[in-house]
């Protein structure tokens, strides 16, 4: 740039180089943030970013500047209208605008302490609801199939899915023997097989029970991947369901009261973070406003500076 300035001031007739030149259009023309974008001050209540944006969204449609000849490009014209919307939706929203001036960038809409709370619930939270969940259910089939009339309805709608399947039973394109219905045969032996089984020792139904639950923690072609994994789980299985018996329901109201202290502490750190954030607006939300307002002094300069390089160049070649 100085090297420009020193060609202008000599009387030399050479232009800077293209490069040079546009690298200095693409510095005076930058926009700085998102109120640059929306031509509004850093002090813009919500009606002037309203105001300017109807204004700017109106004079940069890609519809009505082309209606309107312009010489810019169809792209250049979708970004500028997105990047408008785009200033408009971090401006408007306050909370999201207050994250902007804190930090100086965009982190969406979602509010970051909520954020930790999402990260917090659906890596620890969800998993663990689903796991006892799911062990209530064990106990609750355990519990109902030790009834005798329970057994004997799963063994009955067992015996009744197996003759339709020997007939071959169909209804309305409903085949009993087609992939589609491979689920409920599935289903119907897994009840089947756990009611004897549970008849016959109560603790297999049990250790059942007990692999059911790992394989919410494992994969399951894990235990089963060789027969000597299979037989050790199964024993171990088998060892486990023996060892809690009777501590079932403690068991489930230590999971559940794990729960809820997860849950507590991730509204606590959701609370920190939230107060964090205030902290940091508090302290460095200023240095934040005046680094703006310094690059915009800048770039008024850069502008002022092309603009007397322009003069000098039209100067220098009006001379000759």
């Amino acid at each position: 740039r100085m090297e420009v300035l020193a060609q202008a001031d000599s009387g030399s007739q050479e232009r800077p180089p293209r490069p040079l030149r546009q690298d200095l259009h693409a510095l005076a023309m930058m926009m700085i943030d998102a109120y640059d974008v929306l031509n509004i001050s850093l002090d813009a209540d919500a009606d002037d970013v309203k105001k300017a944006y109807r204004k700017l969204s109106l004079q940069y449609h890609p519809d009505k500047v082309q209606q309107g000849g312009s010489t810019m490009d169809a792209q250049e014209v979708n970004e500028r209208f997105n990047a408008i919307k785009a200033a408009r939706d971090v401006l408007q929203e306050p909370e999201r605008r207050k994250i902007y001036d804190t930090f100086g960038i965009d982190l969406g809409e979602e509010r970051p302490e909520w954020e930790v709370f999402n990260i917090g619930a659906s890596t620890m939270l969800s998993p663990l609801g689903i796991f006892v969940f799911k062990t209530i259910l064990m106990r609750l089939v355990i519990w109902l199939v030790g009834f005798a009339w329970v057994g004997y309805i799963i063994l009955f709608a067992g015996l009744v899915v197996a003759i339709l399947w020997v007939i071959k039973f169909e209804y309305r394109g409903f085949d009993i023997r087609s992939e589609e219905a491979g689920h409920i045969l599935i289903s119907a032996g897994i009840l089947v097989g756990g009611v004897v089984i549970c008849w016959i020792w109560q603790l297999i139904g049990e250790g059942l029970g007990v692999v059911y639950l790992v394989t919410e923690l494992v994969d399951a072609h894990l235990l089963f991947q060789s027969w000597k994994i299979g037989v050790s789980a199964g024993l171990g299985s088998l060892f486990v369901a023996w060892l809690v018996r009777g501590w079932w329901f403690w068991i489930i109201v230590a999971l559940i009261v794990i729960g809820v202290v997860l849950f507590v502490a991730l509204i606590v750190a959701t609370g920190l973070m939230g107060l964090w954030i205030e902290s940091v607006k508090t302290q460095h939300g200023g240095k934040l406003k005046d680094f703006r307002l310094q690059m915009r002094k800048q770039r008024k300069a850069l502008q002022d500076e092309i603009a007397q390089l322009k003069l000098k160049l039209q100067s220098a070649g009006g001379g000759k």
